[in-house]
């Protein structure tokens, strides 16, 4: 049972993958190369992101969050093939930016912050939470719907015209987690919605809210203990995003 505001907004819907997939048949024909459907941004040196160890406890939320964005940039948009370097960038920027948290009970008290549509811009999950199905790079959005308890990931192709959606909700397990419920998986084309496929039940990540403002959101998500349908179907490391935290997700409000 999902904890909600006892005043609730009109809010948009969801998006992201969390690391469940299954295996969805698409015509050849329907889809251009990824490079034909994300352009990524002229390569520059992940060492210009850097910053000195002294300097960073100074460094402004905002400045952060334009500095997170500028390491992810030479991999595209969402972020790609993400050299080990520049992970390890992004990650110590992301924490930087986590101990400025200003909603630290974001999952519970203040979970309307969450509410609206995210656009993942960086993740290192694996696909198709990432944003990439098998060759193809989408537009990976999450849109969560705090009054209805519910959420979906996105993963919209050719400006919107196929999308994967993922649906979801969500219990609250303390004020900045929430133990979260994969119920289904399917195809919508040009609007319409395809039959979809139910997940196994204890189908689970736990997300831990880490950061979140009114434009940002850092979310650090894992098995924590659930199945995972794409695990056992060997399409990842079973040793792959067991811990609760183990995969970093950094997105933007749309």
């Amino acid at each position: 049972v999902a904890l909600l505001p006892t005043q609730c907004r009109a809010m948009g819907s969801v998006s992201c993958f969390n690391g469940q997939c299954f295996s969805l048949l698409f015509s050849a024909d329907i889809f251009k190369p990824t490079s034909a459907l994300v352009e990524a941004p002229a390569a520059t040196s992940v060492e210009e992101h850097r910053m000195p160890i002294e300097a960073q406890s100074a460094v402004d939320s905002s400045v952060l969050k334009q500095q997170i964005l500028a390491a992810a940039a030479p991999f595209g948009d969402p972020a790609i093939g993400v050299s080990d370097t520049a992970q390890d960038d992004i990650d110590g920027l992301v924490r930087q930016l986590e101990a400025q948290n200003p909603y630290p009970d974001a999952a519970s008290t203040n979970s309307e912050k969450l509410g609206g549509t995210w656009r993942v811009r960086y993740s290192n999950a694996v696909p198709p939470s990432n944003g990439q199905f098998g060759p193809f790079v989408g537009e990976p959005f999450q849109v969560v719907d705090i009054c209805a308890g519910t959420y979906q990931n996105r993963l919209r192709f050719l400006g919107g015209l196929i999308q994967v959606v993922l649906s979801a909700d969500w219990a609250v397990r303390d004020e900045s987690t929430w133990r979260v419920t994969f119920r289904n998986i399917g195809l919508n084309v040009s609007d319409k919605e395809l039959p979809r496929i139910s997940f196994p039940a204890g189908t689970s990540k736990t997300w831990c809210m880490t950061y979140t403002d009114e434009d940002t959101r850092v979310v650090r998500a894992g098995q924590d203990g659930g199945y995972s349908p794409s695990r056992e179907m060997g399409l990842y490391d079973k040793e792959s995003g067991l811990e609760k935290d183990a995969f970093l997700f950094f997105m933007t409000r749309e």
